[in-house]
Parts: structure tokens; C-alpha cells; sequence
């Protein structure tokens, strides 16, 4: 993934960790307004962000929100396998934190 001037994003900032998934912010915004007390299979999570599952898939976007801190994934035998939202993480806190920052700042700007 190249920005408009040929520039990959840096895989060693925050940011450029969401950029090497280009559904990322799509799911992650989702992430954020989900119960966290409730699982979701992939397809779930694929419907509520409007994101193809083939592409979440095949692009591994739930598996790298997952390392991120996003999510947690349980794996059962013989189950689909199905995803929580990790509130509890620094990097779900600080997300949230920023979502509600850009929420408060166009509220203010109306």
C-alpha cells in the first residue's frame, strides 16, 4: 500500500500498523462502537463494518487486529471461531480515547 506520493507507510509507527490493512480503519471504527461483552464470528464483524469477509479473510485484517490489541480471538474445536473486543487493552483505550477527541472537536466546530 503506497500513499500518493509512492510512500509506503512505516510498519514500525502505530499508524502505519493500520495502513499495512486497508480495512483496517473500516473494522477498527466498528470495534469501537461494539458490545465489548459479546463474540462475533468473522462474518458478523465482516457485516458490521461493510467489509467484505473474502477480503478480511484472504487480507488477514482480524488476525492483525488481533496482535494489535483490537480484538481477542477463541479458537474451539469443531466451533466457528469467534472474536471479543479487547476493552481492556491500552490500544483499544487509547483508539477510543482518540474517537472521542475528533468527536468532541466537531461537535465544538458545528
Amino acid at each position: 500500500m503506497y500513499d500518493e506520493v509512492g510512500q509506503s507507510p512505516d510498519p514500525e509507527t502505530g499508524w502505519g500498523h493500520v495502513a499495512e490493512h486497508e480495512e483496517a480503519p473500516s473494522v477498527i471504527d466498528t470495534v469501537l462502537r461494539l458490545d465489548a461483552g459479546t463474540e462475533y464470528t468473522k462474518t458478523e464483524l465482516s457485516d458490521a463494518a461493510g467489509v467484505p469477509l473474502k477480503t478480511l479473510y484472504l487480507d488477514g485484517t482480524l488476525e492483525h487486529l488481533v496482535t494489535m490489541g483490537f480484538l481477542t480471538k477463541r479458537d474451539v474445536d469443531g466451533a466457528e471461531t469467534t472474536y471479543r473486543v479487547d476493552a481492556e487493552s491500552d490500544v483499544y483505550a487509547a483508539a477510543s480515547a482518540f474517537d472521542a477527541a475528533i468527536a468532541e472537536r466537531l461537535d465544538g466546530a458545528e
